[in-house]
């Protein structure tokens, strides 16, 4: 058995912190380019929330995300179940779990309220899902806040492929 030697004490080093990545400021961020009719604008919700926002005052939402209301989109994340545990008709998409359970939430540019149809459901997954409908961009309001920036009405929800 191998013995270390008493004078050499072996320390810890202690973890850096990890820098999130601030949302682009306005001169650096990229517009979205006007969708296609017919077409399905595929995202990250990053990128869809790319932009700086004052949840208390609203009002900054960029034009070109705006045209983006209507459109058919695909966007990848986690769901935070907003209802209830099972048969879920309204839910929360997120870029990661991890960040809303262990750390920061996600800014509300970066959630996306997701309503199912009347009459249909799904079931709570902890797995990444591909979900695919029509966005709404607009400022929802609940006792003068913002609650929400992005919904969108629900076509497909599936597992996101790895």
């Amino acid at each position: 058995m191998k013995r270390r030697s008493p004078r050499r004490r072996r320390t810890r080093r202690r973890p850096r912190a990890i820098a999130l990545n601030p949302p682009p400021t306005a001169e650096a961020r990229k517009p979205h380019p006007a969708p296609k009719a017919g077409d399905v604008v595929e995202l990250a919700i990053k990128d869809l929330g790319n932009f700086e926002y004052d949840q208390e005052k609203g009002g900054n939402i960029p034009d070109d995300v705006k045209r983006l209301a209507g459109a058919t989109v695909r966007l990848r994340g986690f769901m935070i179940p907003m209802d209830q545990a099972e048969n879920i008709t309204q839910f929360a998409l997120v870029p990661s779990l991890f960040a809303c359970c262990f750390g920061q939430p996600p800014q509300i540019q970066h959630t996306v309220v997701v309503n199912c149809p009347k009459g249909k459901a799904v079931g709570y997954s902890p797995d990444e899902l591909l979900v695919e409908g029509t966005l709404k961009v607009e400022e929802k309001k609940d006792e003068g806040s913002v609650v929400s920036v992005f919904e969108m009405q629900v076509i497909s929800v599936k597992l996101a492929p790895r």
